[in-house]
């Protein structure tokens, strides 16, 4: 009896970080939306790079993880890359229109907040996924930036992308 009652708190409590860490994500996708829709051209990449690995950060707080802040730079980093050249030429085509003076700016910035809030949203889930799977004992929580775990970010992310596009 005891040992059910143990099983269903840790399954509770595992619910429970779930949703904390999907809240995180929704107000990380927010965050990253606006500041990909600064007008300046170029302006917002830092500044992105910087929110989603604060996102990672949470993320890996919320579920009780201790991940060195650059060590999730470089899973982030990694990550981005493999979104491939289709986020990296939205990114500068958008930004090139942020170029053009006043309707540029503003159609540049509405298309570079609608790529920020997904590639955010993406990652944020991805990363989520990776981390659960630590929780699971499918992954050791040192594996979370290794190379196993960069493939399975990977991986992840590529597959969220896909789905959020729909």
């Amino acid at each position: 009896m005891e040992k059910e009652l143990d099983e269903e708190l840790k399954r509770l409590e595992f619910i429970k970080m779930n949703e904390k860490a999907e809240n995180a994500v929704a107000v990380a996708v927010a965050a990253t939306a606006a500041t990909g829709a600064i007008p300046i051209p170029f302006a917002d990449a830092p500044l992105l790079i910087a929110e989603q690995v604060a996102l990672m950060a949470k993320i890996c707080k919320i579920y009780g993880f201790n991940v060195a802040d650059y060590a999730l730079r470089m899973l982030a980093a990694t990550v981005l890359g493999a979104g491939g050249a289709a986020i990296v030429g939205k990114t500068i085509a958008t930004n090139l229109i942020k170029l053009v003076p006043v309707t540029g700016s503003i159609a540049g910035g509405v298309i570079s907040a609608g790529t920020a809030g997904l590639v955010t949203l993406a990652m944020g889930k991805a990363f989520i996924e990776v981390c659960k799977m630590v929780k699971l004992g499918k992954l050791s929580e040192s594996d979370i930036t290794s190379s196993k775990g960069k493939l399975l970010m990977k991986k992840h992310f590529k597959d969220q992308l896909k789905k959020n596009k729909k």
